[in-house]
This record gives structure tokens, sequence and C-alpha cells, in this order.
């Protein structure tokens, strides 16, 4: 599904318009079941997202792409200050498991960190069709744990996929659920019969 779903769309050159509409594309085309045009300005960025790392602990907590080793949203907020316009995207999971199932079934397991990866290289995908097209600042950030490992060094190690990681929107305090709601797009919370993974991509 190819979405403009911000007024920010208006404040566009055409040049700007006619690469959103590239982007969009290169994303479903890359697998994304959902992508969208949003505004900068329609990110919600929340501390209470990060509180969600403590409270209760993460077990990706200290992970490479996890805080603390990632931007605070106090940080970000002032990276995003600096860009106008960006793509969300979704990968989707039908018929998901119920909670308790997530650790016991490796077949399972094996599927979410597909789906999670799939994510991940549906954005650098976007980073370099970004490039392409002169946005130098592009900028990925996934939903949740990075999966490119079955588990991370944690902090003071060294990544093994450095130029694939990324972090995820979460991790430095934007809040999906608002951001989505803020271009009318509803996630559903918690999930029934399917789980999306959105992702985001900051361009300028």
């Amino acid at each position: 599904m190819n979405k403009n779903k911000s007024k920010g769309s208006d404040r566009l050159s055409r040049e700007d318009k006619e690469n959103v509409t590239v982007l969009l594309q290169a994303a479903l085309d890359a697998g994304a079941v959902e992508a969208l045009f949003i505004d900068a300005n329609d990110i919600i960025v929340d501390d209470r997202v990060r509180l969600k790392c403590f409270v209760p602990l993460c077990r990706h907590y200290g992970d490479l792409v996890c805080p603390p080793n990632v931007p605070t949203p106090d940080e970000f907020r002032k990276y995003l200050s600096l860009y106008r316009f960006a793509i969300l995207l979704s990968t989707q999971y039908t018929n998901p498991p119920k909670p308790a199932s997530l650790i016991d079934s490796e077949e399972v397991s094996n599927e979410i960190r597909k789906k999670s990866v799939d994510l991940s290289e549906i954005l650098l995908k976007l980073e370099a069709v970004s490039l392409q097209k002169g946005y130098r600042f592009a900028a990925g950030f996934t939903g949740g744990s990075c999966h490119y490992c079955d588990a991370c060094v944690k902090t003071g190690g060294e990544c093994k996929t450095p130029y694939k990681a990324r972090p995820s929107m979460e991790a430095v305090g934007v809040d999906v659920v608002g951001t989505l709601k803020n271009v009318d797009m509803d996630l559903e919370f918690p999930v029934s019969d399917k789980v999306k993974w959105w992702g985001l991509l900051l361009v300028d």
C-alpha cells in the first residue's frame, strides 16, 4: 500500500515529491506491505518509550544498537529537527503465536527474526536509493531489536554486521503508535491475527 498521509507533502519541491514516489515504490518492490510519506514534524519522540527498555529490563538492553549505545531521546530530537520528511514502512507476520510461545518455539523465533531482518534489508535498500537521489543524510531505523546475529556481543564488543545493524525507532524514543496515529494509521496493540514491524527512513 503506497500512501501519502502527511500534510507536509504540500511543502515539498516537485523533485522531492517525485523522489518520494520513487522511495515508496522501492519499499513496496523490496517487500514492504505498507509504505507512506510522513513529515518529520509528525514523528513523536517520548522519553517513556525509552523507559520501557528498563521497566521491565529488556533482555536486549546493552546490545550494540540498543540503549545505552544509541542516541537518547533528547539527542534524537536534535537530529530529527534537521530532517524534513521520512518514509514509514512495514513488514507483516500473519497469525502470530501467543506471547508464551515466542520463547518456546524455535520455528516461531526463527520466523520472527526473519521478518525483522527483512525489514532491516528494505531500509538498507532505501538508504541506497536515497543516496542515489542526493539525500546524503538518509538514515534508517528498524523496529524492535536487531536480529542479524543469534546473540549480540553486547556493550564493549565488536559488531559482526556494522554496516547492516540499525537501531530501532523505540531505542531512540520514537512513539510508533502515536506517530502512526498522527498520519491516521492504526497500529493494533495488542495484536490479534497479524503483527507488523514498522521501520523509519529519515530523508534529507
